[in-house]
């Protein structure tokens, strides 16, 4: 085995250790607040994005899961009071789904349950954090090409994103000037670019 395979190997597996890590932080969340999982991310989600991106279709895209497995969690959490179903003017069979009072609560309460992983990424130098993010962006930018993942709401990947020199890049949006470590992953005004 070459040098590039066994590096390239050894990455993925610090990957999958990394994602073990998030798995069990979600869990610790989810057995406090007695939700599953994926309700835990899901009202994440809902407290972040506008009500265009809180519809059960753009919902099952970004998560990579089916229409009827969004359903069932969201009725689930509706069930509980965590989240309501607005019905659109313009579409009676499409919802907005947002939080009511207690999805808003619980929201805040568990925002910081990836606490104990940033504390430890706050260490590192800022250069070293910089390239790990840029590789990162590359990584899923490329999976997000081959299709294997749906949705990759980075600066990069967006209509409003032009790179610019030496790691000062420009987002048409805000008409702000970014540096490398600005870059987002998860913007709620992310616009897909046509072609990445």
């Amino acid at each position: 085995m070459s040098n590039h395979n066994v590096i390239d190997e050894n990455i993925a597996s610090a990957l999958e250790k990394l994602m073990q890590v998030q798995r069990l932080l979600l869990w610790d969340i989810t057995k406090k607040e007695k939700l599953s999982p994926i309700q835990i991310q899901f009202l994440i989600y809902l407290g972040k994005y506008p009500p265009e991106y809180c519809k059960v279709s753009q919902m099952a895209r970004e998560f990579d899961l089916t229409k009827a497995t969004v359903s069932d969690a969201l009725n689930s959490l509706e069930d509980k009071g965590y989240v309501k179903k607005i019905r659109e003017a313009d579409d009676k069979r499409s919802h907005v789904v947002s939080l009511t009072r207690k999805g808003i609560q619980t929201g805040k309460r568990i925002h910081g349950w990836q606490d104990v992983l940033v504390s430890h990424i706050q260490k590192f130098p800022m250069d070293r954090k910089e390239q790990f993010i840029t590789v990162l962006m590359d990584l899923i930018q490329s999976l997000y090409r081959e299709g294997v993942i749906h949705v990759a709401r980075m600066c990069i990947t967006c209509e409003n994103f032009v790179p610019g020199e030496n790691g000062t890049h420009h987002c048409i949006l805000t008409d702000r000037y970014l540096k490398d470590s600005e870059l987002s992953i998860g913007c709620a005004h992310h616009r897909n670019r046509e072609a990445i």
